[in-house]
């Protein structure tokens, strides 16, 4: 049942005994206190889900549940699916929050009867604090707008979680897609959608740790093709609800499938027999027709039509131009 006012805080947390603490004591410390703070431990083999119990002991808000690894979207789902309060809101395990972050996102949220806030965040490297992506003003947007702005790869709006505050309504039966990367995407692109209103607030008040073995700092590996499971499913999302956008976001798809073609060819090691190459190959050739009708597709005409009939030249064309964007 759904309590008026609770904010559930919800933390996937997976071998991060190094840094839980300081994220545990940023929410514990709130001075917005109505919280339920849900701890999930994704199957740890280090001290974390022994560090969750001890936190669990001193603070009656703090609920713990120990489950197998399955990765951070199936975390958080679990967490969804027992979370009882009217608002939503996600931390990392390695980050940290600004005292006043939730006490800040709550008021702004119901002062202007909106259904997701987002926050100002600070990315953060053993201890250097650097602002990044900081606007002054207050915005406020309509679904379509919002969403608009996430297609075009605007700054002001982000497809992470982790800064925004959730009205739980728009939530039901929203789920996380269970990749080991990504998944922030498609959920926030259909969240957005299903929200009336919007704001933007650009106060810092989020600290992203970066690690450089995290999921999406670290190398090129194959949990990274996950990718293209989620730029598939915005795509068929963005035809159903959207299609005049859908050309637009189908050209994303093929320059996202260009991108991790290149990741393939320019880490063979990854892939020594090409099975995945062939695949993702066999999955733009299946689409083909439609690209090659698609009119924002541009110079990708070109590429893919190489792939077709003069895959080698390709995939020189793919290593050289794809390979600075990993």
């Amino acid at each position: 049942m759904t309590k008026p006012n609770l904010i559930s805080i919800i933390v996937p947390i997976y071998n991060m005994s190094a840094w839980l603490s300081r994220c545990i004591q940023s929410l514990i410390n709130q001075t917005y206190t109505a919280l339920e703070i849900i701890l999930v431990d994704d199957g740890s083999t280090d001290n974390s889900l022994l560090l969750c119990k001890q936190y669990a002991e001193q603070d009656p808000r703090i609920i713990v549940i120990h489950k197998e690894n399955g990765g951070q979207g199936s975390a958080r789902n679990t967490a969804l699916n027992i979370a009882h309060g009217q608002y939503i809101g996600f931390v990392d395990p390695d980050d940290w929050i600004a005292l006043d972050m939730y006490a800040y996102m709550l008021n702004l949220l119901q002062q202007r009867h909106a259904d997701i806030v987002q926050i100002g965040w600070i990315e953060t490297n053993t201890g250097i604090i650097s602002p990044t992506h900081i606007f002054k003003e207050q915005n406020c947007y309509k679904n379509k707008e919002a969403l608009s702005l996430l297609i075009q790869g605007s700054n002001k709006l982000n497809t992470s979680v982790c800064n925004k505050l959730f009205n739980v309504q728009i939530l039901k039966n929203l789920r996380f897609t269970e990749v080991r990367a990504y998944e922030d995407d498609e959920f926030v692109y259909k969240a957005v959608w299903r929200a009336s209103k919007i704001i933007i607030d650009n106060t810092p008040k989020y600290f992203y740790f970066i690690r450089q073995d995290s999921t999406m700092t670290a190398k090129f590996n194959l949990n990274k093709l996950a990718l293209l499971t989620i730029q598939k499913n915005i795509c068929d999302f963005i035809q159903e609800n959207i299609p005049e956008w859908f050309n637009k976001q189908e050209r994303i798809l093929c320059s996202k499938q260009f991108y991790i073609l290149s990741c393939l060819l320019t880490n063979k090691n990854i892939d020594p027999d090409k099975k995945y190459y062939h695949a993702i190959r066999s999955d733009i050739l299946n689409s083909y027709k439609g690209y090659m009708h698609n009119p924002l597709m541009g110079r990708n005409c070109i590429i893919l039509y190489l792939l077709k009939h003069f895959p080698s030249s390709a995939n020189i064309i793919l290593s050289l131009k794809f390979h600075h964007k990993l």
